[in-house]
């Protein structure tokens, strides 16, 4: 808060000289108060911009002073039970604060919107990839379902044909018998015949040696 002005203001030499510290030690106070009531433009100031001091700034100097000696005290923390922050200031402060936590906010929300719209994309690259495996699951069932379907199949045509040699096997071996049966039944014909030729010829043979010759008649 702005001293009014008076007739008398007080150089920082003046000021320093009458608390009895350095213009150094002043100016520090001087810091402390303007950070405690946040304004600045707390102290009057001349033409080439130095602080100009009352002798109620003295005063006040030396109660804070005092009080920061006390236990678990500062200067800061003293200087802000003696120098209250203004109307006008606490609303600079708390428009800035709520501008700062309106910004906050705002950055808050924006934030979570690209964290959902990046779980968003995830989650349908995921979904993407369930696809894909689904897919590939579906065409290895497939792939060994007709693995094994011609497995099957070429195992049937397998045995098939081992069945089908067999039975030609049995069938030319049940020619081959019944031939050589054959054959057997022609030659034992055809010796039954000759036999019998032969037995024909012997007969024929045996009565013409008994029928009498014709020179017989003569001899008797």
């Amino acid at each position: 808060m702005t001293n009014k002005k008076t007739n008398k203001f007080l150089t920082p030499a003046q000021a320093a000289e009458m608390l009895g510290i350095s213009v150094a030690t002043l100016r520090k106070y001087s810091l402390i108060v303007e950070h405690s009531t946040k304004n600045s433009g707390y102290f009057e100031r001349n033409k080439q911009n130095n602080r100009l001091y009352t002798q109620k700034n003295l005063d006040d100097f030396n109660k804070m002073v005092e009080l920061g000696h006390g236990p678990k005290m500062t200067l800061e923390s003293a200087a802000k039970q003696i120098y209250p922050v203004s109307a006008a200031t606490e609303t600079q402060v708390s428009s800035k604060s709520n501008g700062t936590h309106n910004a906050q906010v705002a950055n808050l929300e924006n934030t979570i919107k690209e964290l959902r719209a990046n779980v968003d994309q995830q989650e349908k690259i995921i979904k993407n990839l369930n696809k894909k495996i689904k897919t590939l699951e579906a065409g290895e069932a497939t792939k060994s379902t007709t693995e094994k379907a011609a497995a099957t199949t070429k195992s049937s045509s397998t045995d098939s044909d081992e069945k089908y040699q067999a039975y030609l096997k049995q069938v030319r071996a049940a020619k081959a018998k019944k031939e050589k049966e054959t054959n057997t039944d022609e030659t034992a014909k055809q010796s039954s015949e000759k036999d019998s030729s032969l037995k024909t010829l012997v007969n024929m043979q045996v009565n013409n040696e008994k029928k009498p010759h014709w020179w017989n008649k003569f001899m008797k």
